[in-house]
Formats: structure tokens, C-alpha cells, sequence
């Protein structure tokens, strides 16, 4: 076995990058990292959004559950289900960012059976308004 036969030849390469390597490295993660960045900013924008979606959905669904007692009470029932007994709400107390608006359709009649359309809508700033609708039926009572 001859002596020294490794350190004959080509030098042996370090272990590690080049200078080129890490440069094109570089350039390839600052590429990636932009988009990333920008997905990372929509989605805290989005999920802000949905959370005012949200709040204004709870807030007409609870304008409907005051109607729908009201409908039900002995005291005010189907006839008082007209829209100047429920003014806009601007800004609706405890929720000043918001706004809510009840509109109240001519009765209709459908099969013998008169029905009323109730239609609630919130809105705030940055989302479209939210709008929930349901019928109240006059059976003679």
C-alpha cells in the first residue's frame, strides 16, 4: 500500500456551499417569501372581515327573535308587524360600527293565507350588507 496515494491527484473539495450556491438560494427564498408575506396579510384581512360578517349575522338574527315575539305576543301579534315599528338603528346601541334597517313588504296572499315579509339588513364598513328574511303568516289570528 503506497503512502501519501490520497493527497496525489485532485485536491479534496470542503465540505459546505459556495458562495454562488448560497447567493441563488438567497434570491429563490426572497422570491418565495413575498408571496407568503402577502397571503399572510389577505388572510388577517379576511379573518377580521368574517368576524364583522359574523357579528352583523348575530345582530339581524336577534332583530328577527324581537319580530317573532312580537308576532307572538298577545299584545301586538300580525298587525303590528309594519315598518314604522322598527326605525333604523343607526348605529345600533352597544354595536356602534354597525347599522341595521327592518323593511316590512305589503301582506301577500298564498293558498287562502296571508303572509308578511320581514326582511332585517346590517351593515358595516368593509363587508356587504347582511340581509336575513322570513315570513309571518296570518292564520286568523
Amino acid at each position: 500500500m503506497r503512502r501519501g496515494a490520497r493527497g496525489m491527484g485532485r485536491p479534496r473539495r470542503a465540505a459546505g456551499f459556495t458562495l454562488i450556491e448560497v447567493t441563488i438560494l438567497i434570491v429563490i427564498a426572497g422570491l418565495a417569501v413575498l408571496p407568503l408575506a402577502m397571503l399572510f396579510a389577505t388572510t388577517s384581512i379576511r379573518s377580521s372581515d368574517a368576524r364583522s360578517v359574523s357579528v352583523a349575522a348575530h345582530l339581524a338574527q336577534t332583530k328577527l327573535e324581537e319580530i317573532t315575539a312580537d308576532r307572538r305576543a298577545t299584545t301586538r301579534g300580525f298587525t303590528y308587524l309594519v315598518g314604522s315599528n322598527y326605525p333604523p338603528e343607526t348605529p345600533i346601541p352597544a354595536f356602534p360600527a354597525y347599522s341595521r334597517s327592518i323593511a316590512v313588504a305589503p301582506d301577500s296572499i298564498f293558498d287562502g293565507v296571508t303572509y308578511r315579509t320581514v326582511s332585517v339588513t346590517v351593515t358595516a364598513a368593509g363587508i356587504p350588507p347582511v340581509t336575513l328574511t322570513t315570513w309571518f303568516t296570518n292564520y286568523g289570528s
